[in-house]
């Protein structure tokens, strides 16, 4: 902790045990900081260390305290977490529009890739759309623009047909905005790794999570022991849910389960985009066979056995 002029200068205060170590060792690709949140007496900035694990859910890595958002405070707190992590260090970190952040980004990770989270984005970008909030015809294009466009080409024509229909070409902040789209704009995250998520669920939930059981009036030992590992505890408790039924549950199917279907079923997350490409290859694989059978069998009869077979 350090103290200047008698207040609180920049402080960690977070966790650092082996299996928060080994979190980030197998989950800590992408890394979401987000700054936005303050529910302490201090009037501290909670800077939370966000990842997400194998079936898409919160993985704390650990969080902060900081009193100001200069770019040398970030910077040290990113080296102080690089340190504490053994010098692992993110392929992707999203982060809000701080532009102290990006700079100490841009030192501490030079390789990363940096990417802005789209839930602050927009929380940002609502204050700039004056009269054209209510515009349910903008507010879609925006949107797609940020996370329905398949690739650069797409963006770049629906953001040219936004901006020319609504005469934005003169907007400072659109320009500015225009300038950093390859921070925000899935279109332009196809080359790197990210997780494939909506990067707005992470912040929102941990914000949502930690600032359940926290108030203005929370003191920082009330907080790590109260707010944050009831937090933590609920992520670790959920995902122990999740491994539990994954190791259980087998995909559904109309013919027994062989060869590379069977090892899937076995070593893959079960998620939702497991589903989808699990289900094409069986459509495949059983419109190949010609015929479907089904066997019905009582639980309590063994001895008994019934084969229906679809030509």
């Amino acid at each position: 902790m350090e103290f200047e002029e008698g207040e609180f200068g920049d402080l960690e205060f977070g966790e650092k045990s082996a299996e928060i170590g080994v979190d980030y060792m197998i989950y800590g690709d992408v890394l979401v900081f987000d700054t936005t949140y303050r529910t302490n007496k201090y009037n501290l900035i909670c800077a939370p260390f966000v990842g997400a694990n194998n079936h898409r859910q919160n993985v704390m890595f650990g969080f902060a305290f900081i009193s100001n958002e200069k770019t040398e405070s970030f910077e040290w707190l990113f080296e102080v977490f690089t340190k504490s992590m053994e010098g692992k260090t993110p392929v992707t970190v999203f982060t809000d529009q701080d532009l102290a952040i990006a700079s100490a980004l841009e030192k501490v990770f030079p390789k990363a890739r940096h990417r802005l989270c789209l839930w602050n984005l927009y929380q940002n970008a609502v204050s700039h759309f004056g009269k054209l909030k209510g515009d349910k015809v903008f507010n879609d294009l925006f949107n797609k623009c940020m996370s329905g466009c398949s690739n650069e080409g797409q963006f770049e024509e629906c953001w040219s047909f936004m901006i020319s229909t609504y005469c934005l070409q003169d907007n400072s902040w659109f320009r500015r905005l225009y300038g950093i789209r390859e921070k925000w704009s899935t279109a332009f995250n196809k080359d790197f790794f990210s997780t494939g998520t909506v990067t707005s669920q992470r912040s929102e939930s941990t914000n949502h999570s930690i600032g359940f059981k926290a108030k203005p009036t929370t003191s920082l030992s009330e907080f790590y022991n109260g707010a944050f590992k009831q937090a933590l505890n609920r992520w670790r408790n959920t995902e122990k849910m999740r491994d539990f039924q994954c190791s259980k549950a087998i995909p559904n199917s109309t013919i027994p389960l062989t060869g590379f279907l069977k090892h899937a079923s076995e070593v893959y997350t079960l998620t939702r985009e497991f589903y989808c490409v699990f289900c094409y290859f069986h459509r495949v694989l059983v419109s190949g066979l010609g015929s479907i059978g089904f066997y019905f069998q009582k639980y309590w009869f063994l001895a008994v056995c019934w084969v229906l077979i679809f030509l």
